[in-house]
């Protein structure tokens, strides 16, 4: 069980103060949340965690102290109930989150995440998608502020401003769903703050009807003459991918000669890592 204590830290400020902090203390280590208050050494009773009547706010201080102090005994009795075992760290991040409790840093690791793991037809695309957040907070914003209403606005705002489709906004949707979902999963933010499912946002794509070409319209574009080199051969890119069954043009550009083997291509799809041997 992690010990939690309201301290007063020994870093003098230039009036003479010192900052009070909540210190975590787990398996021998230490961490620290600061609050908003400093008070002077005569002040602060070390015994009692408490500010001394010669302190002039000393009521309303303490009852600010003692409402923190609950909170995170009861934050981190929580978490370490639902988890066998926890960091320091984590309790830290579960009773105050870090800077990164806003939007854009989550974010960025989320998208390094999907890098990292080779994952290019989801990062590219969810790349974009996190821009045009961005583009419509304003820069950057606190996971306690997204909240659905904000969400459906968002969503209102690709649709009727940035002329989205319908299932492209809900798209944007899901990637902050994602970035949400790895911020609690990290212990950054609290669950309760998650604007999605029942009674709040729902993720809905809407019905998609595809209609495919025809032999004359693939045999048409087969034999267009294109006298530009790029238009050409974006033609055979996507032919390419049309005589492969609809290969992800992100599965089209990692291809190398070395796949083809025996008059067979060999590949694995990037979406799933699904073997794919094709003649």
């Amino acid at each position: 069980m992690a010990s939690i204590k309201v301290i007063l830290r020994k870093e003098e400020k230039a009036d003479g103060t010192f900052p009070l902090a909540i210190r975590i203390t787990k398996d021998r280590k230490s961490s620290y949340i600061y609050l908003e208050y400093s008070v002077k050494v005569s002040d602060w009773d070390k015994a009692t965690q408490r500010v001394k009547k010669s302190h002039p706010n000393s009521a309303r201080l303490n009852n600010f102290l003692l409402k923190k102090l609950s909170e995170a005994n009861e934050k981190a009795l929580e978490l370490e109930t639902n988890k066998s075992a926890v960091s320091v760290k984590a309790v830290r991040n579960t009773i105050k989150p870090s800077a990164g409790a806003t939007f854009s840093p989550q974010a960025e690791i989320y998208l390094a995440k999907l890098k990292s793991e080779g994952k290019y037809n989801q990062y590219t695309p969810n790349k974009s998608r996190v821009k045009h957040f961005q583009d419509f907070i304003h820069g950057d914003i606190a996971f306690q502020d997204i909240t659905p209403a904000l969400l459906e606005r968002f969503k209102l705002y690709l649709i009727s401003h940035d002329n989205h489709s319908e299932r492209s906004a809900v798209n944007h949707l899901v990637l902050v769903r994602s970035v949400f979902s790895e911020a609690i999963k990290n212990n950054i933010i609290d669950p309760k703050l998650y604007p999605f499912g029942k009674g709040k946002v729902k993720i809905k794509f809407p019905d998609s009807n595809k209609i495919g070409l025809t032999i004359e319209e693939v045999k048409r574009i087969e034999d267009v003459k294109l006298d530009e080199q790029p238009h050409n051969h974006a033609r055979n890119l996507w032919l390419f991918s049309f005589y492969f069954a609809g290969m992800r043009v992100s599965d089209v550009f990692r291809m190398r000669w070395s796949d083809i083997q025996d008059n067979r291509l060999h590949y694995s799809m990037g979406k799933n890592n699904w073997k794919i041997h094709a003649n």
